[in-house]
């Protein structure tokens, strides 16, 4: 080659061989990468489904679980039990009271006149109670002398009446004829005192004195009024915490008012809401376990299958569905199913209504029964806030009505004298 001869070009048909090799070289080795990618990919389906089958036939179907729960309990609402106004409340929202705690007080002053009035009713109404008893006495001691004068006219009588058929001069007409109208008279008289005792006894009922109907109604108008009086004075019927209250000094407040509510700590359970098509194998007492969103997954509750819901929240609502009608949709319902609570657990971790759940029940025994069993329980929860001890006001009215009828026996005694 020359001096400063140029260098000769490339060809273009070897550039276009070079590259038509390497592509021919590429889609070569791109079958065997999909082929390699599609068998990974199948292999990881065919496992993932494997473990799902596995996972499915050793646990998951011998568990239902759902986080369509939330806690329950009871919810106490506190109402009066008589119409008056609030002097004084002694609680507030989240504190803890104890059964039998006073908690509100109402004005008890017109309580206490009425049941001061219904004593002084009770006072006269002995006082008529008593003349009542007197007025049979009285007919009695009547009807005595009423016999004897009876006695004494058919006497008197009989005898002219054997002077006037024996011997008929001995005694005049007049005399005997005055005789047997006295005898009448008599007579009439005496039945007339009879009657009188009948109408004075059934007055007084034919009863004893402390048994008769007019003292019985009034004690217990009594009684009425010191049950209104000791109720003014209002008492929690339950241990818990106070929510909603809702009372304030000074309201005058009705039966139908709502003071404030209690929820107890202790009695709390889970309404898990099921779908209809996970109920199947679901028996009552088989073992779940809950945990709440307000204390995480960490903290496990164990508990028990209560019951399960004889009908569904659309049932129970206020417009209940009318699936006879052209325009139904099917939906799958969901069954309320309670579950319990272990009382210790809530001890450590109280449990507020209302809070968020997720519940898995273990389904493995299916020998237990799909329904609550008909077993007689005592009361779920008793108080004896609203008793009220009569005893007080008992003895009291006694002394109250001796008191009285023993005044009124030294006044006719002095009255005599």
């Amino acid at each position: 080659m020359k001096e400063n001869e140029p260098l000769p070009k490339p060809s273009l048909s070897t550039d276009f061989k070079t590259s038509t090799v390497e592509k021919q070289e590429s889609s070569a080795s791109n079958p065997k990468s999909k082929k390699w990618l599609l068998w990974v990919l199948t292999f990881i389906l065919v496992l993932a489904g494997l473990i799902w089958f596995l996972l499915w036939l050793f646990y998951f179907q011998f568990y239902q679980s759902t986080d369509d729960a939330y806690a329950g309990g009871n919810l106490i609402n506190v109402n009066p039990l008589v119409e008056g106004s609030v002097v004084a409340f002694y609680c507030d929202d989240t504190q803890l009271v104890q059964e039998g705690e006073l908690i509100v007080r109402l004005d008890p002053t017109e309580f206490a006149l009425t049941l001061d009035k219904e004593m002084q009713n009770l006072a006269a109404v002995a006082l008529q109670v008593k003349q009542l008893y007197i007025h049979v006495e009285a007919n009695l001691a009547n009807l005595e002398s009423k016999k004897a004068a009876l006695s004494k006219a058919k006497f008197n009588y009989e005898n002219r009446l054997y002077l006037h058929d024996a011997h008929p001069l001995s005694v005049s007409n007049e005399d005997f004829v005055h005789s047997r109208d006295d005898y009448l008279a008599a007579k009439a008289q005496h039945a007339l005192a009879q009657k009188e005792l009948k109408a004075a006894e059934a007055a007084a009922g034919n009863t004893p004195f402390q048994e008769h109907p007019f003292l019985t109604e009034q004690r217990a108008k009594v009684k009425k009024a010191f049950y209104q009086l000791a109720h003014c004075s209002i008492y929690a019927p339950a241990s818990g915490y106070v929510a909603q209250r809702a009372v304030n000094v000074g309201q005058r407040v009705s039966t139908h008012t709502n003071l404030l509510a209690i929820i107890p700590t202790e009695d709390v359970w889970v309404e898990a809401n099921y779908k209809e098509t996970q109920l199947k194998n679901m028996r009552v007492g088989q073992p779940a376990t809950i945990t709440f969103d307000l204390y995480g997954s960490d903290i496990v509750f164990q508990g028990k299958v209560l019951g399960i819901a004889s009908g569904t929240g659309s049932v129970f609502s206020l417009i209940p569905p009318q699936n006879a009608t052209g325009n139904w949709i099917k939906i799958v319902q969901r069954l309320p199913v309670r579950i319990s609570l272990d009382r210790e657990m809530v001890k450590k971790f109280p449990i507020r209504l209302g809070i968020s759940a997720a519940v898995e029940v273990d389904i493995h025994n299916q020998q237990l029964p799909m329904l609550a069993p008909a077993e007689k329980k005592q009361s779920g929860a008793t108080t004896s806030v609203f008793e009220v001890d009569f005893t007080e006001i008992e003895n009291q009215m006694n002394q109250l009505m001796e008191s009285r009828l023993s005044n009124d026996e030294n006044n006719e005694e002095d009255s005599d004298s």
